[in-house]
């Protein structure tokens, strides 16, 4: 384990002690479960990203008209 010190306002604060309380955990593993939640969703969105525009015969912008593609 590594020692990191960060500051976080009064209100988060607050919140943070309530919601370890009401999850019957400790402060630090609630952090540490909110950062993991952080990084497995931005690995997430990494995924799909070189496949977008592969669609062979797509508009260019199909992502921009996709309601018109979709709800003709």
């Amino acid at each position: 384990m590594v020692l990191k010190r960060i500051l976080v306002p009064d209100a988060m604060d607050k919140k943070i002690k309530r919601l370890a309380k009401e999850r019957g955990m400790s402060q630090n593993a609630l952090i540490i479960e909110a950062v993991e939640a952080l990084l497995d969703a931005s690995r997430q969105l990494d995924r799909p990203l070189p496949f977008v525009g592969v669609i062979k015969g797509a508009l260019p912008k199909l992502s921009e008209s996709v309601d018109e593609v979709v709800y003709r």
